[in-house]
């Protein structure tokens, strides 16, 4: 089955309340993929169901992130 990629670029729009709120939340994103790849440049260890279990409990303590935004899925790495 052969593959296709769409690369979208967007343009976000907010209201000036809502800057703040969307600037912390990419950066609490930005900072939980860093631990992520962090994690797997020491390890080497790219095994989905090992991530879980390594870095699943943490990632939801250290970035206050909901359940399935924590959850490791299959990537071009």
């Amino acid at each position: 089955m052969e593959q296709m990629t769409i690369t979208a670029k967007i343009q976000i729009i907010a209201a000036e309340t809502d800057k703040f709120l969307l600037d912390e939340t990419m950066s609490v994103y930005r900072n939980a993929c860093n631990y992520v790849s962090d994690y797997i440049f020491r390890t080497h260890d790219l095994k989905q169901f090992s991530l879980n279990k390594a870095l699943y409990s943490t990632g939801m303590l250290n970035f206050w992130l909901e359940n399935e935004k924590f959850e490791f899925r299959s990537a071009t790495l």
